[in-house]
């Protein structure tokens, strides 16, 4: 059973409204790969990833095909950030059941407390000409992390949790 560690909770929650900068990397399920740099990221629980769902359509139908998905930092230079997050996910949209559970999360709790992430912690750190006019979240993506491996240049592929 996976435990995130505190650094690792604040690696996956850099300093700045929006959290962290991660690579969301998925499959179809005949194989082929997709990879997303997404901008709103936090931990919930011990062994949970919450991602705002905000123009993830190839993403999407990944995951209802293929639940498996790994999450890494897009720095891992920054403080020996050198992990990659392997798991199963689930994109919680609104219309979900509200007593939906995945491994243990509520959709209730999720998208009441993540389901308007941009107005909760606006990106306020990101240059007004690339800010979106009106970013438009769908849902929360919650990846169960199941393992977690190392990134680390001579320690690649060796499992952490």
């Amino acid at each position: 059973m996976v435990k995130f560690t505190k650094e690792m909770k604040e690696a996956l929650r850099v300093p700045g409204k929006g959290g962290s900068l991660i690579y969301l990397c998925t499959s179809s399920r005949g194989g082929n790969p997709n990879i997303a740099a997404m901008r709103f990221v936090a931990t919930h629980m011990d062994d949970k990833i919450l991602i705002a769902d905000m123009f993830l359509l190839k993403t999407k139908a990944n995951i209802k095909e293929n639940p498996n998905v790994a999450v890494t930092i897009c720095h891992p230079l920054d403080e020996g950030r050198w992990w990659v997050f392997r798991g199963k996910a689930v994109d919680m949209e609104y219309g979900f059941p509200r007593d939906f559970d995945w491994y243990g999360a509520n959709a209730t709790d999720i998208l009441n407390e993540w389901g308007n992430w941009n107005k909760a912690e606006p990106p306020d750190e990101v240059p007004p000409d690339i800010v979106f006019p009106k970013a438009v979240q769908r849902g929360v993506v919650v990846v169960h992390v199941e393992e977690v491996y190392s990134i680390e240049p001579g320690h690649v592929g060796e499992k952490v949790l």
